[in-house]
């Protein structure tokens, strides 16, 4: 959603509260994709004069992401809590020149989903489990070992038994 603040800046001491939609169900990285189950997000600018914007956006954005070790999904709250001052009289170069990372902030233009995702992207947790004892999956033949053991022999072979155990598949009746 595009918030245009050129009006907002024509105010003296004024303030816009929005709670916008996101334009995407999917939150999505160069390596996954995750389903948006939920959010719930607040923003208001309030312009401090001088062409300054002060910004605040708080809520939460629930994701569904599959747990690290047995695949199953797992909804994840994230919670944002952003605030920052957005100052209107800087160039872009200026920007550049101060490593300011307002990526969301075009001219008077003001990018909520660009500013979501960039928080998301942040707070986005290394590893997600459904539970903290899960067993995850059978490594032979993928069967979720929260609900029950799998038929696969779990005996460990001697590595150094490799080459006669090829051997010996070579021969076994099909």
């Amino acid at each position: 959603m595009l918030i245009d603040l050129h009006e907002l800046l024509q105010e003296e001491d004024g303030l816009r509260k929005y709670h916008p939609k996101l334009e995407t169900d999917y939150f999505t990285t160069k390596t996954d994709s995750y389903l948006i189950k939920d959010y719930d997000l607040n923003i208001s600018f309030h312009n401090e004069g001088r062409k300054h914007i002060s910004c605040q956006c708080e809520g939460d954005v629930v994701l569904e992401i599959p747990c690290d070790r047995c695949l199953e999904p797992v909804e994840y709250k994230i919670h944002i809590d952003y605030l920052k001052d957005l100052d209107m009289n800087k160039t872009s170069e200026e920007k550049v020149a101060e490593l300011d990372e307002e990526y969301y902030l075009d001219g008077t233009n003001f990018d909520f989903d660009v500013l979501i995702h960039n928080e998301i992207l942040v707070n986005l947790p290394m590893k997600v489990l459904c539970r903290n004892d899960c067993k995850g999956i059978c490594n032979r033949c993928g069967a979720n070992l929260n609900l029950g053991s799998c038929k696969c022999d779990v005996a460990e072979l001697d590595p150094r038994m490799s080459k006669i155990l090829d051997v010996f598949n070579q021969f076994k009746e099909v």
